[in-house]
């Protein structure tokens, strides 16, 4: 990191990051960045232990904001346990030819003059394994004489389809490894031989989550994440985190939804509320449909009957829905709700409308 990047990091003022989390969970955004400094210390204190040189291999984005807080720890020391940053993308897909791709991986780690100690630790998140493997393989065929072991990051056990030599379990990987900015760029087999797409450093450029991941390393474990300004400005608890905190980080169930809607003072309300749920992720698809179809059958004008096949009963029922469609009367209740039941029926109608 140049001096400028340095100084810029340390005049960060507090503020709450303007970033694209997915899906909500149970947990704020800056719960992962104190889960990912807690971890990221305690990975890098285990290494240390170890009475022999180690190289940390973070091969891609998946341990790289990990990696980001180990380099920036005061207890960081790369004689005893140095890092490198090495792009490596896999996608889960198998290699058609390993040996050639080591050959072409080799070049591009030769012509960068990276060097490892004997002893190499991978760290990255595991699934099928496909991409920990070809790294340790490329690895081995370019510096026969290292003996590598591998260290996975995970949700939780059993995601991992290969045996691993230790696992650490952090709730917010996901999100580190597949919705915030890539600190490392992706480099599949097919550039293997394009030494320019082979790039070894963190792009923190226009990352702020990077420089305050930076900055709250620097002062751990002096000052607890949880005691920073950083963490208390991203540390929202929104109504539906408390809902997942209820549930568990699981889909609200249908007897709890009911009783939801049931304080809700009308439909429309009721309405309203159920789409912010579905919305959040925090109710199934089927129960969100099922449950609309009945609170809309009891909004605005009657909706006509439907004969046992599904059908309209007359053609006058398709020009009374057609009707509702642009009924000024049916606000504040949604009139596309109207027009998609109508064209739904006309459909009906007038496939079968012989049968009437």
């Amino acid at each position: 990191m140049c001096a400028t990047q340095s100084s810029e990091i340390n005049l960060l003022t507090p503020q709450k990051i303007d970033i694209n989390f997915g899906m909500i969970k149970s947990f704020t955004l800056g719960d992962c960045i104190k889960e990912l400094i807690d971890g990221s210390y305690q990975i890098y204190s285990d290494l240390l232990q170890h009475d022999y040189p180690i190289t940390l291999v973070c091969g891609g984005q998946s341990p790289a904001y990990y990696c980001l807080a180990m380099l920036n720890f005061k207890i960081y020391n790369p004689s005893k346990v140095n890092i490198i940053i090495i792009p490596h993308s896999k996608g889960g897909e198998k290699s058609l030819d390993q040996i050639n791709e080591n050959i072409e991986y080799c070049k591009r780690l030769r012509g960068k003059n990276i060097t490892l100690f004997d002893n190499v630790v991978i760290l990255d998140g595991v699934h099928s394994g496909v991409g920990i493997l070809a790294l340790e393989s490329a690895l081995k065929y370019c510096y026969p004489n290292i003996k590598v072991q591998k260290i996975g990051i995970n949700v939780h056990a059993g995601i991992s389809k290969i045996k691993l030599n230790k696992e650490y379990y952090f709730r917010c990987e996901p999100k580190f490894s597949d919705i915030f900015p890539r600190l490392v760029n992706s480099f599949h087999p097919r550039d293997f031989n394009d030494s320019s797409k082979f790039i070894t450093t963190f792009n923190i450029n226009d990352n702020l989550l990077a420089k305050v991941i930076i900055s709250l390393s620097k002062k751990y474990p002096e000052i607890p994440v949880e005691n920073s300004e950083w963490y208390k400005l991203n540390n929202e608890v929104t109504e539906e985190i408390k809902l997942l905190r209820k549930y568990n980080d699981t889909f609200i169930p249908e007897n709890e939804l009911e009783i939801l809607l049931s304080q809700k003072s009308n439909n429309k309300e009721k309405l309203d509320f159920l789409n912010y749920l579905f919305e959040k992720s925090l109710i199934r698809t089927h129960i969100f449909k099922r449950i609309e179809n009945k609170l809309i059958e009891f909004d605005g004008p009657k909706l006509p009957t439907l004969k046992k096949d599904r059908t309209l009963t007359s053609e006058a029922d398709l020009k009374y829905l057609k009707s509702l469609t642009s009924n000024k009367l049916l606000k504040p209740v949604n009139p596309d709700i109207y027009k998609k039941k109508y064209l739904l029926y006309k459909y009906k109608y007038l496939s079968l409308k012989n049968n009437l």
